[in-house]
């Protein structure tokens, strides 16, 4: 499989894309996901990032629970959200559900939705 870098401003916690979920693709279960990694399917069920996720405008989680690193919504999350550093929604991008920031660092982008509680 291909390596991708995906570089975003001053992260500590690895950006380089080193897994790819494609569109067309349905996960369902617990995915422990060690590097950066792209969404461009759809995934249900558990989601561990220890790095950059990446939710690509076609991508689509259903989370019981995300925990990640940093997180960037171009697609679609629903559930609740554990993001150490950074959460960032993309125009068109969308997240339903309760989110938990460790650091302050949620952006919504203008054109992005934000839809229910933070912490």
């Amino acid at each position: 499989m291909g390596k991708w870098s995906l570089r975003s401003g001053g992260s500590s916690g690895g950006s380089d894309i080193v897994t790819l979920i494609g569109e067309g693709t349905v996960f369902t279960g617990d995915l422990v996901l060690r590097g950066g990694a792209r969404i461009d399917g759809k995934v249900v069920g558990r989601v561990t990032a220890a790095a950059l996720l990446v939710v690509g405008p076609g991508g689509d989680i259903e989370a019981e629970e995300l925990r990640a690193h940093s997180v960037t919504v171009c697609g679609s999350i629903r559930g609740k959200l554990i993001v150490e550093e950074r959460l960032e929604i993309q125009p068109g991008g969308r997240v339903c559900g309760q989110v938990v920031m460790e650091k302050e660092g949620l952006v919504v982008a203008p054109g992005g939705l934000f839809e229910g509680a933070i912490e």
